[in-house]
């Protein structure tokens, strides 16, 4: 099979290579900010940044919902949570055809491996693979000779692979043998501890003992240890395949999601906001026809499906939310102006920043000093956090006026319902941040100067544009949260994401 011509955007019409091949490398968990092409001084990273030097890489690609399942749908589909089904971590997606269902229906080979059981075929990610295996949490080292050995077997048609490593999702363990070990004895403890039960999850990403902040250095050391593992095998993976298939095809990379390392005041988890340090994703591509260099415009993970499918000369259809990105591939302009998300739920209780935590098992309405909780028997408790942030000690008797006004507001916020949401151009990012009475908190950030500061007084015409086009993209109805399976919730469990 020969793939047609594609078009470049200058409008030369460049010849794909008789035998096509694309190799989709996804890492979780990795922030965009972390690798040495990007500038981070304390990577060692020299495989990828190889791979960005040979082609074009995207410094503000997002992802459209920082979680691991919503956000490779959005990868495999081109659609954007909200309309492929899936908008929380192991809800698999309902809507939407896969890159791999359209490439073999065009007589491609697809074969694909994962280390995340939340990326699995229960979420619908085997829809069009020939082959399609799980081992959940592996060393990238052992993925890495999985997905090579799926390409000894010699064919005379175009190969899709897929290889989304698991590393580096906390707990931070890189190996010991790998090209970074370092002591972080701070990290390495604080990991002990939630491993043998002395301390909770939840209350060490909300820094409630203030035992993540004490160990933040030593973690993000251990995270770079991690990320510079993960380098060694995708070079060994980029290696092996192209002495397997051969130079002529295209290499994405991207990640799912990043991570929050103290950002929003969330440590070592994802998903309840919308943050750069969770919504920035790597997302490299190389091959035929790329123009090497760096690109600083808008690309988003849903823009992926229309790219390869335009590399494998098929048509891109209309009701994708993705675009083609071969414009800027070839060195020009064009595409996305604006990249759209929303966050996850707190999906742990005693996460008291966020208006709703828990699920619907076991969910809090959060005010500034009381949660008001209800358990999975209908019991409600009022609890102060400010003083008992591990909900301890019922204060109901105490406070009735609290819980009034509480239950008020739960009416307005149904469990799991509560989501930021943003509208990012490649400079400025409006956020839309839940009220406790209802509605949202509008906030516009310079990303020049970071998240830290509220322009919105600077830059009203901004904010108006961008608050359009937010509700232009839709207000997603709200989520119907539903209780999980204990497989489900087993799964959850292992990456840290449920007690």
């Amino acid at each position: 099979m020969t793939p047609a011509l594609f078009l470049l955007a200058c409008g030369a019409e460049v010849p794909a290579p008789d035998v096509a091949e694309v190799l989709l490398v996804t890492v979780d968990t990795l922030r965009g900010d972390r690798l040495g092409y990007v500038g981070h001084p304390e990577a060692k990273t020299p495989h990828l940044d190889a791979l960005a030097e040979s082609g074009r890489w995207f410094r503000h690609a997002t992802t459209p919902l920082p979680r691991t399942t919503p956000a490779l749908a959005s990868l495999h589909t081109g659609l954007w949570p909200h309309h492929h089904g899936s908008r929380e971590v192991g809800q698999p997606m309902t809507h939407g055809r896969t890159l791999a269902e359209a490439l073999s229906d065009g007589g491609w080979r697809t074969l694909a491996v994962s280390a995340m059981r939340v990326a699995g075929p229960e979420h619908g990610f085997d829809r069009g693979f020939d082959h399609f295996s799980i081992d959940h949490d592996v060393r990238a080292t052992m993925l890495t000779q999985q997905a090579l050995k799926l390409l000894d077997a010699e064919v005379d048609r175009p190969t899709f692979l897929w290889v989304h490593y698991a590393d580096p999702h906390f707990p931070y363990t890189p190996p010991e043998d790998g090209p970074l070990s370092p002591e972080a004895k701070g990290c390495r403890d604080l990991i002990a501890d939630l491993e043998n039960k002395r301390a909770r999850r939840p209350l060490v990403y909300g820094n409630t003992e203030g035992r993540a902040q004490e160990a933040l250095a030593d973690c993000q050391q251990l995270y770079d240890a991690e990320v510079a593992a993960v380098d060694a095998a995708i070079g060994t993976l980029l290696e092996g395949w192209r002495s397997k298939r051969g130079t002529d095809g295209w290499v994405i990379f991207s990640a799912d999601h990043g991570e929050n390392q103290g950002e929003d005041g969330l440590f070592y988890e994802h998903g309840p906001n919308v943050h750069d340090a969770s919504l920035n994703v790597p997302l490299v591509v190389s091959g035929p026809g790329v123009v090497p260099g760096r690109d600083d415009g808008v690309a988003r993970l849903e823009d992926v499906v229309p790219t390869v499918l335009t590399f494998a000369g098929q048509a891109v259809p209309e009701q994708l939310d993705g675009e083609p990105l071969q414009p800027r591939l070839a060195g020009g302009e064009g595409g996305p102006s604006v990249a759209f998300a929303e966050s996850g739920s707190a999906l742990h209780h005693v996460l008291h920043d966020y208006v709703v935590s828990g699920r619907a098992r076991h969910h809090c309405i959060n005010g500034p000093r009381f949660s008001l909780c209800t358990d999975k028997k209908g019991k409600r408790r009022l609890y102060d956090h400010e003083v008992d942030p591990g909900q301890k000690t019922d204060v109901s008797a105490k406070h009735p006026e609290q819980i009034e006004a509480l239950t008020k507001a739960a009416a307005l916020w149904p469990p799991e319902s509560a989501r930021e949401r943003t509208a990012r151009t490649s400079r400025f990012k409006l956020v839309q941040k839940p009220r406790l009475q209802g509605g949202y908190t509008t906030m516009l950030f310079d990303l020049t100067a970071g998240e830290t500061r509220d322009v919105s007084a600077e830059h009203p015409e901004v904010v108006a544009e961008l608050t359009a086009a937010l509700e232009e993209w839709g207000a997603p109805t709200p989520v119907q949260a539903e209780e999980r399976s204990e497989e489900e919730l087993e799964a959850l469990r292992a990456l840290g994401y449920v007690e």
